[in-house]
């Protein structure tokens, strides 16, 4: 409802996309400098933010090929 065209709604899936990369690299970090990365709260929260990307990879993709038809 958001956006206002197909290419607004992939420019806003790509911003979240990227959003979400972000917030994976700052896990990554912190689970390195803390010594953290066996901490079950780090791992769920990187295990989500890698299942986000990969959904919102796949809504771009789709939204992107249902554009060009």
């Amino acid at each position: 409802e958001s956006a206002e065209s197909r290419k607004d709604f992939i420019h806003k899936l790509k911003v979240c996309l990227k959003e979400l990369r972000e917030t994976r690299r700052w896990l990554r970090l912190v689970s390195r400098l803390k010594n953290m990365n066996r901490d079950p709260r780090l791992v769920a929260c990187l295990a989500e933010a890698e299942e986000l990307i990969r959904i919102f990879v796949a809504s771009v993709r789709t939204t992107e090929r249902g554009r060009s038809t």
